[in-house]
């Protein structure tokens, strides 16, 4: 039987999807590597290596990371001809939630994922710069968010991936 090769590739600026990543690595069977991209900036390891690519960014502002951006476009070609498992982190759930995923990555990626799912963002305030705190409080009194992170999603995510 065949061992499975995994990378989980993420891009996490506060923290809080570097956390759902590790917590992936654990669950994920076969051979499972990290690739923080805040980390790693060009020196990347071989891909063609992996049978299966996790990807997970943060969405800030409406939009996924730059580093998640840009790692997906110039991977295009051989990401489609793995198993893929795509992730965002949001502050929101249900029906907008969804929607920054479904924006987060290419159409062509979402339909050939074998899970595509959002984890619930954490909101971590000693880590935000000033700006971020401002913009942090506005927007969740105004939409009356309180963001925790939920493990059972990660572990149902792992799951699909296992099968």
């Amino acid at each position: 039987m065949k061992i499975n090769n995994t990378i989980i590739v993420y891009a996490s600026r506060h923290g809080t999807t570097a956390e759902y990543a590790k917590k992936l690595m654990k669950l994920l069977d076969g051979n499972v590597d990290l690739c923080s991209l805040d980390e790693r900036g060009k020196s990347m390891p071989d891909m063609s290596f992996y049978d299966t690519i996790v990807i997970g960014g943060s969405i800030h502002y409406g939009k996924n990371s730059k580093l998640i951006v840009s790692f997906v476009k110039n991977n295009i070609d051989l990401l489609i001809t793995r198993r893929l498992g795509l992730f965002v982190t949001s502050y929101y759930d249900g029906e907008r939630a969804l929607q920054q995923l479904s924006s987060a990555y290419p159409k062509e990626l979402l339909n050939r994922a074998v899970v595509a799912d959002f984890f619930d963002g954490e909101l971590l305030y000693q880590k935000l710069n000033f700006f971020e705190k401002i913009v942090a409080k506005v927007v969740l009194k105004a939409e009356e968010l309180d963001p925790i992170i939920e493990k059972l999603k990660v572990i149902e995510f792992a799951e699909k991936l296992n099968q």
